[in-house]
């Protein structure tokens, strides 16, 4: 089928759902993923042929046109500059995650440069664009809440002689963090660990970084959520109760003052209405030289603060 053609039959299935701008979106990654056709590939040869088989392409604008996300039809995306597989047992990562790992990584470049033993990258690269320590020892990292293990990856791939750990209440989001850890060739620990349950054992101390995007959209912003979210995705990883937003905050700010050192970080990703609330949380916690930041879209989306 030429994918002219196969263009045409992504406007006429998916425009109930899509505006033309998405639907273009969606098009440009699904034949990028299954033929190798670039965006700029089919400008220049809208004639170009695409091979696959009748029963599979019914099936794949089937399945979007009733709102799967294109993700799950491809079974991958990508973050951070690295291939992440997903599926309906994980939450498919954001972009605006993306700004959280960028910012772990500039912090932990400036207090490297504060220590004065900093090495520029410019003078010293590691295998997958790492950052070395200034003193030799890796820093301990903790993504709770890991899903597809992207931030915990995107964090082993990029700082130099890391110990990262990773824990998941789901057993299968853990087999595909397991399983993307590995094709993007870290090491990670992952765990399986209930956040609501005071349980530390398992967990490693004196962690450095502690790292968490858990869920946080309240139960009745379900209705304005897009069908290919709320249908698909994993509910357990996206709402909390209307009565206690804050409840896997809580529990991690609990868990950080146990086993965070003197001086490491704690990062959020944070729904924006709650904002300020987990602030207010955190400093009656003791956690202390508080920060909050805007996503590149001027959203508040994440918190950082230290124990001191």
């Amino acid at each position: 089928m030429k994918i002219s053609v196969l263009h045409t039959l992504f406007y006429e299935k998916l425009a109930p759902l899509y505006e033309k701008r998405e639907i273009d979106a969606i098009f440009f990654i699904y034949i990028e993923n299954k033929f190798d056709i670039k965006k700029h590939h089919y400008f220049l040869n809208p004639e170009l042929e695409g091979r696959m088989e009748n029963s599979e392409r019914r099936k794949d604008l089937e399945e979007l046109s009733r709102g799967c996300p294109i993700q799950y039809v491809t079974g991958k995306t990508f973050f951070y500059g690295l291939e992440i597989n997903v599926n309906p047992s994980v939450l498919i990562p954001r972009p605006e995650t993306e700004e959280l790992v960028e910012m772990i990584l500039k912090n932990e470049e400036k207090r490297r440069q504060g220590a004065g033993q900093f090495l520029l990258l410019s003078e010293e690269k590691v295998a997958g664009g790492g950052v070395p320590s200034p003193d030799g020892r890796g820093e301990v990292i903790l993504d709770l809440a890991t899903g597809t293990g992207a931030i915990a990856i995107a964090l082993a791939k990029n700082i130099q002689n890391a110990t990262v750990w990773a824990t998941d209440i789901s057993k299968e989001a853990l087999e595909t963090a397991k399983k993307n850890a590995i094709y993007s060739n870290v090491e990670i620990t992952f765990l399986h660990h209930d956040l609501l349950k005071d349980d530390i054992s398992a967990l490693p101390n004196h962690v450095d970084i502690i790292v968490s995007n858990p869920p946080y959209i309240p139960q009745s912003e379900r209705a304005n959520l897009h069908k290919n979210v709320v249908d698909y995705e994993p509910d357990t990883a996206l709402f909390v109760p209307d009565s206690h937003p804050l409840i896997f905050y809580s529990a991690i700010a609990n868990i950080a003052k146990k086993i965070l050192r003197k001086g490491g970080t704690l990062y959020f990703e944070i729904y924006q209405k709650f904002h300020s609330k987990l602030s207010a949380m955190l400093a009656e916690a003791g956690f202390k030289e508080i920060e909050l930041w805007n996503d590149i879209s001027g959203k508040p989306r994440f918190v950082r603060c230290k124990k001191l």
